[in-house]
């Protein structure tokens, strides 16, 4: 571009004759002036007529379109081209030449410095509007009282346009800029008129504008109902209800919309103090804080609903100095109050905590609580027995029902058809013998409206019956894909769900929406006989080590070997007990007989277990079970194997795990 430019200018400097000064125009205009019409070329225009009257030489033009006059000239992409050539040895022009005033700017950081380079430069600048230029004295003092005359005048324009727009402000209405989220403007473009009022639909059913107040309210609904942004905006993204936008909804953005001023307390902050300019004593320059009270959104009762819902997530964060605690928000107490997870400084054992802190409402060990929950859903979704029983329940009421479908729909759009003639011959009919009794045209019409509005009831019952049918018939074919899904799901639990990190086992139970309820009291002391493998770890304030590659590298020489067992398995096995507190019956089979185990522990409690966890201090591990006795619970899924194994199969199906 500035290639070609340069010829040009060489071009044009070929016809310059000696002595004759040559002329650049500069010209802009700004987003405003371009959306009422006005374009570069008027004002070239008399920039060219200037420089014919003076009897320079014209060069070329430099042009801003589209460009704010407070910004300086290199804030503008063609006037900063300009000022390099005016840098150039030898100097391609001696003045620069604007149409007014205006194009130069109409702030003083924007005039001056660029009048001044250019002096500095040797290059002049002329006013064609005001037959003006500095290539004298007297023609300098003159732009300079013009300058101060237009800066002058644009202050007094901007104070008058900010006071009126503070008393808008505190009238209640719209100042201009962002509109929150789920308002519309009333009356936009009304001088002292507009305001902002809810998003709401007033064309009824109808209706295919996108109106934004319905998504508020659902999203509303979905964080108090879960207490999660995160769940709220996937649910909502799930329902096609978009941001404005029409992007996906995040936690942070949805917080964010839902406890912003406009919607949390049904107001808006216009010259807020931390964003408002200040002037040197410290005050908003253009008017003091104005606080907007609009049309709420929300009732008082669901603003304080959704309030308490925000101090609810506040106090249990699913993480909690860097722990995940996949219960946490869908852990239900007695009282009818949240668990969520609580660890405060100084604790080693997370704890979960019911919100409503009543009297009756005793903490709860994590980490007993997190392994139990986990142990029955893993079982829950790996227990093919039980998903055989549902998924011939399923086939079993879909053989029940014995209808041929796809006949049965023929059938329907026969009969449908044939309605559908019937209303129009019907109508036909009704007019015509109207109109023959001597009634006008209106009064006919009604007639046969009349005549028909049995008819047309008929035709809905039978669209209806028709809608019902085909998806009777999809739910009918879709059986058997849920009893294999199920099979799969069950083969996958098995396989895939055995040693999930906290953090995904709080996905999981996020997508089976796990319910876990607590039934009944703890009991009091503990529970059942004593284990002294996990007493002793917890007497000497051991660590549960993970048996890694390394780990078991560091004892392998101090197990005492047995014909038939895995030394390995049988060390990770104990460890498990001692870091879960499952029974030595109940041990998962990967690591063999349990009560092989509890005798093989018994006698290494002398001097096995003492050189085993000597060679292994220092690794990092988990605390060992806490005997404390945890609250029997009852835990409901809800299997979509569609999730869960990424078939695009529609299935609900509820499985309740009481404890």
């Amino acid at each position: 571009m500035t290639q070609i430019l340069m010829s040009a200018i060489d071009v044009a400097q070929q016809a310059v004759r000696p002595g004759q000064l040559r002329a650049v125009i500069y010209a802009r205009v700004s987003t405003e002036e371009q959306a009422k019409g006005y374009g570069i070329e008027a004002g070239e225009k008399r920039a060219r007529r200037y420089i014919e009257k003076k009897d320079w030489a014209y060069i070329t033009t430099f042009a801003d379109e589209g460009v704010s006059g407070s910004l300086d000239w290199t804030e503008r992409e063609d006037l900063n081209r300009l000022m390099e050539m005016a840098q150039q040895t030898p100097r391609p022009f001696d003045v620069v030449v604007v149409p007014e005033g205006r194009a130069i700017g109409r702030a003083d950081r924007a005039y001056y410095p660029w009048v001044w380079k250019l002096e500095d430069l040797g290059v002049f600048v002329a006013d064609a509007k005001l037959d003006i230029d500095n290539t004298t004295d007297e023609g300098r003092d003159k732009m300079r009282e013009e300058a101060n005359f237009a800066f002058k005048e644009y202050t007094r324009i901007r104070s008058r346009t900010q006071g009126g727009v503070q008393e808008h402000a505190e009238d209640g209405g719209y100042t201009g800029g962002y509109v929150p989220f789920a308002y519309r403007v009333e009356n936009m473009g009304k001088k002292r008129e507009s305001r902002l009022v809810p998003d709401v639909c007033g064309h009824g059913e109808g209706c295919r504008e996108r109106h934004e107040l319905p998504v508020a309210k659902r999203g509303r609904v979905l964080f108090v109902e879960h207490r999660n942004w995160d769940k709220a905006a996937d649910l909502l993204n799930a329902e096609s209800l978009f941001t404005r936008s029409g992007v996906p909804w995040s936690g942070n953005n949805l917080r964010n919309v839902l406890t912003g001023d406009a919607l949390l307390h049904a107001q808006q902050v216009f010259r807020k103090k931390s964003k408002a300019k200040l002037d040197r004593n410290g005050k908003p320059l253009h008017g003091e804080e104005v606080v907007i009270d609009l049309p709420p959104v929300f009732t008082d009762q669901e603003r304080e609903e959704l309030k308490a819902a925000c101090l609810m997530a506040a106090k249990g964060p699913a993480l909690n100095g860097g722990r995940a605690y996949p219960i946490s928000g869908r852990f239900t107490c007695l009282c009818g109050g949240t668990y969520t997870g609580w660890n405060p400084t100084g604790k080693r054992s997370p704890k979960y905590r019911c919100n409503k802190g009543g009297p009756q409402c005793k903490l709860v060990p994590a980490e007993a609580m997190e392994k139990d929950v986990w142990r029955r859903v893993q079982e829950a979704l790996s227990d093919l027995d039980r998903l055989e029983r549902v998924a011939a329940a399923w086939i079993g009421m879909a053989a029940q029902r014995d209808v041929n479908f796809e006949d049965r729909i023929k059938e329907l759009d026969t009969k449908i058809e044939r309605q559908k003639k019937t209303v129009k011959v019907t109508r036909a009919v009704a007019i015509g013998e109207a109109l023959d009794r001597g009634l006008d045209e209106a009064e006919a019409a009604q007639e046969a409206i009349d005549a028909v509005r049995p008819l047309k009831k008929q035709l809905a019952g039978l669209e209806k019956l028709r809608a019902d049918t085909a998806q009777w018939q999809k739910e009918a074919t879709e059986t058997t894909m849920r009893a294999e899904d199920l099979m799969k799901l069950a083969k996958a639990a098995q396989e895939r769900f055995g040693r999930l990190s906290l953090e995904k086992q709080a996905r999981l139970l996020t997508l089976l929406e796990a319910e876990v309820t607590v039934t009944a009291s703890a009991p009091q002391g503990k529970a059942g006989v004593r284990c002294s493998l996990i007493a002793w770890f917890r007497e000497n304030e051991y660590q549960v080590p993970e048996l890694t590659d390394e780990a078991w590298e560091r004892v392998k020489d101090v197990i005492p070997p047995a014909p038939g067992r895995d030394a390995r398995r049988a060390l990770a096995g104990m460890l498990e007990k001692v870091r879960t507190g499952v029974a030595w019956g109940k041990l998962p089979k990967e690591y063999g007989d349990g009560q092989a185990l509890r005798k093989v522990n018994a006698g290494w409690m002398t001097g096995v277990w003492p050189a085993v966890m000597e060679r292994l201090k220092g690794l990092p591990g988990a605390e060992p079970f806490d005997p404390t006795p945890i609250p029997p619970t009852h835990i409901r899924l809800w299997v979509m194997p569609e999730l869960l194994l990424g078939n695009n199969v529609h299935l609900d199906a509820c499985v309740s795990h009481p404890a």
